[in-house]
């Protein structure tokens, strides 16, 4: 089966002009063309671009994907090693990433908590801190912050 550049722009949930940024950036093997000149993109080609949208969703760097490419498109099964260790080493960010995403998620779900309790009613002697006062508090609640 064969798309049309807005049928897979819509089935990949990008506009055409995403499309055309990812073939411009040489993300993608050459896309063929119908006899008008109009790209025509294939079920592979529509892998290969959910594959490059998982990994700039995953806000993989543009020059990490086009090295992971150009090991795929141009070294094929001898650059496994490489693409391995391109994909272990955003695996690693990622996993980085995500256990800050939940200490700040805990941060969040802890002043929401707070902010429930200065408004119950049923709870008159608990009142807001100022500022340094409440981030001090939750830093403790959190056991500090890591900074990068």
């Amino acid at each position: 089966m064969t798309y049309t550049s807005g049928e897979a722009a819509k089935k990949l949930g990008l506009t055409k002009d995403g499309l055309r940024y990812y073939e411009k950036e040489g993300l993608l093997p050459p896309i063929e063309r119908d006899a008008s000149g109009h790209r025509v993109y294939s079920e592979a080609d529509l892998e290969w671009i959910f594959l490059i949208r998982c990994l700039r969703d995953t806000d993989m760097p543009i020059f990490k994907i086009k090295q992971y490419v150009s090991l795929l498109m141009e070294s094929g099964p001898q650059s496994v090693p490489e693409r391995q260790t391109i994909l272990k080493e955003h695996q690693a960010h990622m996993i980085e990433k995500i256990a800050r995403h939940q200490m700040l998620l805990q941060l969040i779900e802890k002043k929401v908590s707070f902010y429930d309790e200065v408004l119950d009613a049923n709870k008159p002697n608990i009142t807001c801190m100022d500022y340094a006062d409440e981030w001090e508090h939750f830093r403790s609640i959190l056991g500090g912050i890591k900074h990068d």
